[in-house]
């Protein structure tokens, strides 16, 4: 067989964990989450990516066979969480029984990682929940960029739980305390409500499986960054060495479903069967609350029969209920609950027989992952001895490596393992070198795999190799695929069936695509094609219509937390609009990578098109919801300003509508009057033409450097010069100017948007805008200004580093809105702060 691309053979200094199935796996931020003894290794890989590629880390594994199938490298955007080994707990301390000693404590090391779903955090991202050997749980995330920053611990969710069993009297010290002793621990998805828009809230729960045999169910409080308790249930007498999670489904209105299995230590699985019920109520921006139940399955998949449980996964298959995939040494073995339709049922299990690649080759070794290939119908389970099997048909008719597979088989995926890992080493490998695979996943769905392994020579008794502790991360393709076909296919899904609901970032939900794409021969054969699939429209259309209610009661924190509830939901809920925002992405990309100018410019139209639809759609969310809120916007406010400002750019917009824009003209004919700035003062002489007229309008903005009012340019402008020829930066949220570095920038387009103020982050005087009423102001043209320019050009002028909070605590449209635009409004993306 012809050597396979190898994009990635990148060398770690880390000493592996444990063989699991969840030690490598995908975020949906599009990072890649590496378990190892001492520290989490957070990935990024630079597909997509615009930002920090100046600390991408890469290692060349064999230039020959990867320039024969133009394969780049990979490169990597790299950070990580340490663990410093500390014992926060010490159990002999809560109780003196021999049972709640725990022996990791002796070695404190990392035990298992859960990756919650992106967009629950308040710069919507996700949350890691770390595991120790000391059965110890905290949770995790990103303080300011989570590419390459720090990560900081959120709480110590352990001693959380403690505290709350304190106010209960327990039924003994000694059950309290194992309790308290987590085990394995999963992270569900997002449940789907089949709601438009989606509502972005948080409903996805973490499963805590512990000693004493309950699991407990965990969620994430936004606000507190923190965990609560949602529901604790019994499941058995012994420990919960793993559980895992399916996909939620829809079985009713506003109730979703999921299946939890738990493997317990004496081999037996139990079933749990988990709803969430979604109540909602009306209001301006309706509030959802969810309840949650859980009930155990009426069969479970395996009985008590002493072996231990390795992996475990769920695999869903479209028209079928889905399937459990669980490894005993040995052995792999399916379940699945009856359901109505016409399939199998019940409990299936294979033997496995040993794959002979070197002295370390043995079937009893425990699993190191499991995937399902959707488009093949296919599972492929590897083994920490260097090991691949496959199980084919596995939703109709499952099978180990049926004859007729000839070019998927067990064997030859792991020979084709094997010739990655010699070509990955540097030294020369025999039967004697053992590839310790510690965790494996799939990398874009389909042939291209990702997997972690330490090169051992367990007949050395010398222990010299095995004192280097290098981990090497590879990326490879495991078999021949019609990968133009699967870029197109891919394309397609993606255009035609994108899903705001589970909060994947674009970044992510690319990854294979992009990952193809690099490819310029490929690019150069496709782009026609690719083009053709970008232009499909949905079967319901581009814009989504909407109203929003208006509100006329009095002003509350409430209200304002409603108010940027829906336009988060607004923004970013709609799939029509996600949609644009993944064809903006992939033209734009391949923009960059075109080798020809006619291709580059067809793609630069495409990507124009696409850009316009979403302004469009912001513009219409803003105008609709100044609207809602025009009671609050008075003639004092500097709201007022901004709303002059957005309808200005929806009348000069050329693709706007007649309908949004004659909303426009009866929003502005709502709107009180603009204060007139006074033009006798000594800034006067500052004003062109142009300048004066926009500075009486009220749509001018100063100049930070030489207060010159700048008149408002095109809607799409993202940048402004002032007549002096000095260059600002446009926030991509409100347009307005950036006049400091303490901004935050999106990853995949690298636009910029002004930092929402929070209770807990006060307003630096050396960077406040002098506009926010605080009784200071910054540098001489600011203090100036402040009598000369028009109130809308106070409302960005020079030194504003995050726009301040509304000094009487009232109404502000912006900040409200800087607080919704979580992510950017163009391509769908995550923000960081790279100062």
């Amino acid at each position: 067989m012809a050597e396979l691309p190898l994009p990635t053979a990148l060398n770690l200094s880390a000493m592996s964990v444990s063989p699991s199935v969840k030690a490598l796996q995908f975020s949906q931020d599009g990072q890649a989450i590496l378990l190892t003894k001492y520290a989490v290794y957070i990935l990024t890989p630079d597909t997509g990516v615009s930002v920090e590629l100046s600390s991408v880390v890469q290692q060349a594994s064999d230039s020959k066979s990867r320039t024969s199938h133009g394969t780049r490298p990979l490169r990597w955007l790299r950070t990580l969480v340490e663990f410093d080994r500390s014992l926060a707990h010490q159990w002999p301390t809560d109780c003196a029984e021999w049972g709640a000693v725990s022996l990791g404590s002796l070695d404190p090391s990392l035990h298992a990682v859960a990756l919650s779903p992106s967009n629950i955090t308040a710069d919507a991202g996700c949350v890691l929940a770390l595991l120790n050997s000391n059965l110890e749980l905290t949770i995790w995330g990103a303080s300011k960029n989570f590419l390459t920053g720090e990560w900081i611990r959120f709480q110590d969710v352990t001693a959380a739980l403690k505290s709350a069993t304190a106010k209960h009297v327990p039924s003994s010290a000694f059950n309290a305390t194992l309790r308290l002793q987590s085990t394995c621990i999963e992270w569900s998805s997002q449940p789907d409500w089949n709601l438009t828009p989606a509502p972005l809230f948080d409903a996805s729960v973490l499963a805590v499986g512990t000693r004493a045999g309950t699991v407990t169910f965990l969620r994430y409080q936004l606000q507190d960054r923190c965990m609560s308790v949602a529901e604790e249930v019994s499941v058995s007498a012994k420990w919960v060495t793993h559980i895992a999670w399916s996909a939620w489904t829809l079985s009713q209105d506003n109730t979703c479903e999921a299946m939890l299995s738990c493997g317990t230590s004496d081999g037996s699985v139990v079933v749990l069967t988990v709803r969430q019920s979604l109540n909602s109520n009306s209001s301006f921006a309706p509030d959802h609350n969810v309840s949650l139940t859980v009930q155990e399955h009426g069969e479970p998949p395996s009985d008590i029969d002493g072996r231990a449980i390795t992996g475990m996964r769920w695999a869903k298959s479209c028209g079928r209920s889905p399937i459990l995939i669980y490894h005993k040494p040995g052995g792999i073995n399916l379940w699945s609950a009856h359901s109505t339709q016409n399939a199998w049922s019940g409990s299936r299990a294979f033997l496995l027989p040993t794959q002979r690649r070197s002295v370390g080759s043995s079937a009893l070794s425990p699993a190191s992952g499991i995937c399902y290939v959707p488009s093949r119908d296919l599972a492929v389970v590897s083994l920490s001895d260097g090991s691949f099997y496959t199980i084919h048909t596995l939703s109709t008719i499952p099978a180990l490596d049926p004859i007729q597979s000839e070019a998927i088989r067990s064997d030859v995926l792991s020979g084709v393992s094997r010739s990655v890992f010699v070509r990955a080493e540097a030294e020369k490998m025999s039967r004697k070198d053992v590839d310790r695979i510690n965790g494996m996943g799939s990398y874009d769905g389909c042939a291209t795999f990702m997997w972690t392994y330490e090169a051992t020579r367990p007949t050395d008794f010398s222990y010299k190799h095995d004192a280097k502790h290098v981990s090497t991360l590879v990326v490879a393709q495991l078999w021949d695929e019609d990968i133009d076909e699967r870029v197109l296919v891919d394309i397609a899904e993606h255009v035609g069936r994108t899903k705001c609901v589970g909060g994947e970032a674009p970044t992510s939900a690319l990854r294979s695509t992009l990952l193809h794409l690099r490819d310029a021969k490929r690019l150069s054969r496709l782009h026609s094609r690719i083009l053709e699939t970008l232009h499909q429209l949905p079967h319901d259309g581009i814009a989504p219509d909407f109203v929003i209610p208006p509100y006329t009661g009095e002003w509350t924190a409430h209200l304002s937390n409603a108010l940027r509830t829906s336009m988060t939901a607004h923004l970013f809920g709609w799939d029509t609009i996600q949609s644009q925002r993944i064809r903006y992405g992939i033209s734009v990309f391949c923009q960059n990578r075109a080798e020809t100018a006619d291709v580059q410019q067809n793609f630069a139209e495409a990507a124009s098109l696409f850009l316009a639809n979403i302004r469009a759609h912001v513009q219409l969310v803003l105008l609709r919801h100044l609207s809602a809120m025009s009671g609050f916007v008075n003639g004092g406010s500097h709201d007022i300003f901004f709303a002059r400002r957005t309808i200005h750019q929806a009348a000069t917009m050329p693709w706007i509508s007649p309908a949004l824009a004659k909303e426009a003209e009866v929003l502005a004919a709502r709107l009180p009057p603009t204060p007139q700035p006074q033009t006798d003062t000594p800034n006067a002489s500052h004003y062109t033409n142009e300048g004066a007229a926009a500075a009486a309008s009220g749509l001018g903005e100063p100049c930070p450097a030489c207060n010159t009012v700048i008149p408002p340019e095109s809607p799409d402008a993202e940048s402004a010069v002032c007549a002096n020829g000095h260059v600002w930066a446009r926030c991509c949220v409100t347009s307005l100017l950036l006049a400091t570095p303490l901004v935050r920038t999106c990853i995949g387009c690298s636009r910029k948007a002004l930092l929402p103020v929070t209770p807990s982050a006060p307003v630096n005087p050396a960077s406040a805008p002098p506009w926010s009423g605080d009784g200071y102001e910054s540098g001489d043209h600011a203090r100036a200004g402040r009598h000369a320019l028009a109130p809308s050009a106070q409302l960005a002028s020079a030194g504003g580093g995050a726009l301040s909070a509304n000094p009487a605590g009232g109404f502000s449209f912006v900040q409200d809105l800087l607080h919704a635009t979580r992510r950017c409004p163009f391509c769908g993306n995550n923000f960081v702060v790279l100062v």
